[in-house]
């Protein structure tokens, strides 16, 4: 049975009515992941023809037509809820705008604004919980429409039946304009959901650009940063044009020769050079040891049907020795990922564009190699992977600076 006219073509089986009946927040051994699941399936047989008028014209974001039903009291109660899921209006706009984002006819940002200028509330949870907001995050989030939310009062940190909050989506999703969003309006990170886990012990499991966004607001909401948290010029914020790398530190960017030139008597003060003080020595050895490059959460997110940005095909080569022109130094960030097994001698080095993919072995730098690994353990992500500002004169002797450890990049 799918339903008749104004459903949507959704209903509620009758194992999906049992769990949602369950009082609380819904941990797995208690239904939480059979609720998703069921969720998910009759969701698929969702039919746009069979909302109703007012719905349809919501969904495809006919704005001049859904001002007109309004302002002639034709319009159902916007607070209320359509479909066997009891959806919103305000989450029926962003179910339009990410089925038809690239028709120009339709206007579901105006929409949703003239829904919400209206009164229509932006957290009516469905018969899971998901808000509107939470909608936004998923799927193929619209993080646009998410600020237009949380701009009209939307929860930033309303749970579902499952006690996730919306930044839960935005990381399973890799939406960072959603994260962004999320966290400038207050998202969050100690909320546990039913089975006990925060988005703080969760973000760093979701791949290294939503591990690099999080620990940036992190820092930010500490009151602390750290030079790289942006690729933008010190000086005067502009980001969007060729910069420069601060020539002696490699760890603050410059848009001109006049920004660095007005930030000198400040950057001297903290401007600490590749010397033998700060800096290793390590010999990379190019072979095939280094196989999948492949972020692990990308890997996970596949499995678990979210969708995943293709990435180039640079990003699986092996190893890859740097082209360095002579008498040239190539500057660079690497990314250091030591091993999570007892018995392993060896760490993998790489930068961002993969134009430089190595192995460190131990036997071959004993004192650097412990050097390297104990920043790494001490300082890095989870104790496994660092940052760190290198260069290399020739192919076989990389110089890193680990006085320093970098805040995470996005790779």
């Amino acid at each position: 049975m799918s339903g008749g006219p104004g459903s949507g073509g959704l209903v509620v089986p009758k194992e999906m009515q049992r769990l949602i009946d369950k009082p609380g927040f819904l941990s797995v051994p208690q239904g939480g992941q059979r609720l998703r699941v069921l969720y998910r399936e009759s969701s698929i047989k969702f039919n746009p023809s069979l909302l109703s008028d007012f719905a349809m014209m919501i969904f495809i974001g006919a704005l001049e037509p859904i001002k007109e039903a309004v302002e002639q009291g034709k319009a159902p109660d916007l607070s209320g809820t359509e479909t066997g899921y009891k959806y919103g209006y305000a989450a029926m706009s962003i179910f339009g705008a990410q089925r038809l984002a690239n028709d120009p006819r339709c206007d579901h940002v105006g929409t949703l604004k003239h829904l919400l200028e209206r009164s229509a509330p932006p957290d009516v949870p469905d018969v899971v919980g998901y808000t509107a907001l939470h909608h936004a995050c998923m799927g193929h989030p619209r993080a646009d429409m998410a600020r237009i939310l949380l701009e009209h009062g939307a929860d930033p940190n309303k749970q579902d039946r499952f006690g996730s909050v919306p930044l839960i989506g935005a990381f399973q999703n890799e939406s960072m304009d959603a994260i962004e969003v999320l966290m400038e309006h207050g998202a969050r990170l100690d909320i546990p959901d039913a089975d006990g886990y925060t988005p703080d012990s969760f973000f760093i499991r979701c791949g290294p650009r939503v591990t690099a966004v999080v620990q940036k607001w992190k820092r930010k909401r500490a009151g602390e940063s750290k030079p790289l948290d942006e690729k933008v010029c010190v000086v005067c914020g502009k980001g969007d044009g060729p910069l420069k790398w601060c020539a002696k530190c490699h760890k603050i960017w410059y848009c001109s020769k006049e920004c660095q030139r007005s930030d000198w008597p400040v950057h001297k003060k903290t401007c600490v050079s590749h010397d033998t003080a700060s800096t290793v020595t390590l010999k990379p050895v190019y072979d095939d040891g280094v196989t999948n490059l492949v972020p692990l959460a990308d890997l996970s997110r596949s499995v678990l049907g979210h969708p995943v940005q293709k990435p180039p095909a640079r990003n699986a080569r092996g190893s890859h020795v740097p082209r360095i022109p002579p008498g040239q130094t190539k500057s660079m960030i690497i990314k250091v990922q030591v091993p999570l097994m007892p018995g392993f001698d060896e760490f993998m080095v790489y930068d961002k564009k993969r134009d430089f993919v190595c192995r460190i072995k131990k036997q071959d730098n004993p004192e650097a190699y412990r050097r390297v690994e104990q920043v790494v353990r001490s300082q890095g992500v989870g104790g496994a992977k660092a940052y760190f500002s290198a260069e290399m004169k020739k192919p076989d002797e990389l110089i890193v600076k680990v006085s320093e450890v970098l805040p995470e990049q996005t790779f």
